[in-house]
């Protein structure tokens, strides 16, 4: 039987000290070794928690063992556990493998799930290892909070200005705390908040203005608006330790209560007074209308009206356009443009100046995708497009594997000319040493052929996938049609067949990049090109 090892350990320190993946490797060699199994394939993943399937390895061993042609029959693992750590995650996941006819084995845990027992016993550990990874949770939790509380650091880069350094407790027990960094940061910071509550300079000049003096962030960049704006608003510069802002179970996307957080007072050095800080907090509140809270309840965040956000992109520096409107006027009104998110964060030292009318290039990229998507509707043209793409996207493989079996094939030939003329008694002393340089380069251009046919993969094109895709196709006809656009439901619906929307300013043409997917496979992609 053909097999594969999957081997995870959770935190980085186990993954460089290769504690435990070299052990489970080996115990899983010499499972399969007295098995008399084939080892096809090695997933080895460091530093990530079973407690989700986000984990690069773990996603591409389950993407092969989809695969028609896949290349082994089972998954070999040391400990269930080390499969998932969340039972439902081992559930759905076993599952599927079970539904492509792959096995998940355990070399400590035996179990073959073919009997009542074995299920209910396999079903046990699952539970037992998912108790263990919650419980672990909850006590590690009520350390850090302890921890917090106390004014200790729960990890973590400090901010900008302070230093981590570690104080001994005895028992060689020690804790990080911060302290504070060069004189030239401590300046930089008062400095920074002085002009903002004094001078009325606002984020984006400030770091414009760090910039032209060379002075260089915490990681030896750039500064931006968006990073003197965090600092601004940061109480940590009031020697206030705050922890347990956001919920991690979530990310960090989601936002806790205030009364939630742990609040620290006087646990390390302050750089700035109460007043200063509350000066500017004032400050913001005055010249953003409110826009100086850096974050804020998503239930009550507005959508935006600008719905190419997050695939148009700056030609120059890559970033994100942004939506920006001009403040309305009784002669002209107001006018809405998309802008560059890296002018706009880090000033023109960083990107040029560049807009374009909001109306103008929605209008374009609607037209331009329309006729895209309507021309795949015609007939069987939507099958057709994509098995050309998948024909072209590997034409150089093709081309490499005929080069490379045409080399084999007279390796081949050559071999068999010279063990014939040994073997007949014809051949030269030293044919022996020429019949050995070219076996090994007979091996080594195999080598070569098989590594190509690997990187070769079928194109698995199921109706159901052309009627999903076909449906989704015609839904966003009927959107771009609609006379009232919603911007939030074209935004949505858009990042699904355009990846990225680019402007040439010196041409003013714009390139559209038109994709489709299905099940986590690029099927086809065109870049089509209009003018401004």
């Amino acid at each position: 039987m053909k097999v594969a090892i999957y081997a995870r350990v959770s935190s980085d320190r186990q993954a460089e000290k290769e504690l435990s993946i070299p052990a489970q490797v080996k115990a899983i060699q010499q499972y399969c070794l007295e098995k008399e199994w084939t080892i096809t394939h090695q997933f080895i993943e460091k530093g990530r928690s079973a407690k989700t399937d986000d984990r690069p390895e773990f996603q591409k061993m389950i993407a092969l063992a989809k695969r028609s042609n896949r290349p082994f029959d089972a998954v070999v693992v040391h400990k269930f556990d080390r499969f998932s750590r969340k039972r439902d995650d081992h559930v759905i996941y076993k599952a599927l493998l079970n539904q492509h006819g792959v096995k998940v084995i355990s070399v400590t845990e035996q179990t073959q799930s073919e009997t009542p027992q074995d299920m209910l016993l396999e079903g046990m550990l699952e539970v037992i290892s998912e108790f263990f990874n919650a419980n672990l949770a909850v006590e590690v939790r009520k350390g850090m909070t302890q921890n917090a509380k106390q004014g200790y650091n729960n990890g973590g880069t400090p901010p900008y200005g302070y230093r981590t350094e570690h104080m001994a407790l005895g028992h060689q027990k020690t804790k990080a705390v911060w302290v504070l960094g060069p004189r030239e940061e401590i300046e930089t910071i008062r400095w920074m908040f002085h002009q903002y509550a004094y001078e009325n300079v606002g984020y984006k000049k400030i770091a414009s203005m760090l910039n032209d003096q060379a002075v260089p962030t915490q990681k030896g960049g750039k500064w931006s608006a968006t990073t003197v704006r965090a600092m601004i608003h940061n109480e940590s510069y009031l020697g206030r330790k705050i922890w347990n802002k956001q919920d991690y179970q979530t990310k960090g996307n989601k936002w806790r209560d205030r009364s939630e957080w742990i609040i620290t007072e006087n646990a390390h050095p302050a750089i700035i007074n109460e007043d200063l800080f509350n000066r500017c907090q004032q400050k913001a509140k005055e010249r953003h209308n409110g826009g100086g809270v850096i974050h804020r309840d998503s239930q009550i965040k507005k959508s935006s009206p600008f719905w190419l956000r997050g695939v148009f992109c700056c030609d120059k520096c890559g970033s994100r356009m942004v939506g920006n409107s001009t403040a309305t006027t009784k002669k002209y009104g107001g006018q809405r443009y998309y802008v560059c998110g890296g002018y706009m964060r880090k000033g023109k030292e960083f990107c040029p100046y560049v807009s374009w009318r909001k109306e103008r290039i929605e209008q374009i990229v609607t037209n331009k995708l329309r006729s895209v998507l309507l021309r795949l509707t015609f007939d069987n043209q939507l099958e057709e497009e994509i098995r050309k793409y998948h024909s072209d996207s590997y034409r150089h493989v093709w081309i490499e594997k005929n080069n490379v079996e045409s080399e084999v094939a007279y390796l081949d030939r050559r071999i068999t000319q010279l063990e014939g003329e040994l073997k007949s008694g014809v051949g030269k002393a030293y044919y022996v040493d020429m019949l050995e340089d070219l076996k090994g380069d007979l091996v080594v251009k195999q080598g070569e052929l098989d590594k190509i046919r690997e990187s070769y993969s079928e194109l698995e094109l199921s109706e159901e996938t052309l009627k999903s895709l076909m449906h989704d196709i015609r839904v966003m006809i009927g959107i771009l049609d609609d006379e009232v656009q919603n911007p939030q439901l074209m935004n949505e619906y858009v990042k699904k067949f355009v990846s990225e929307v680019t402007v040439h300013r010196e041409t003013k043409h714009v390139y559209m990049t038109v994709e489709l997917w299905g099940e986590q496979q690029l099927l086809y992609q065109k870049v089509v090109v209009a003018v401004l």
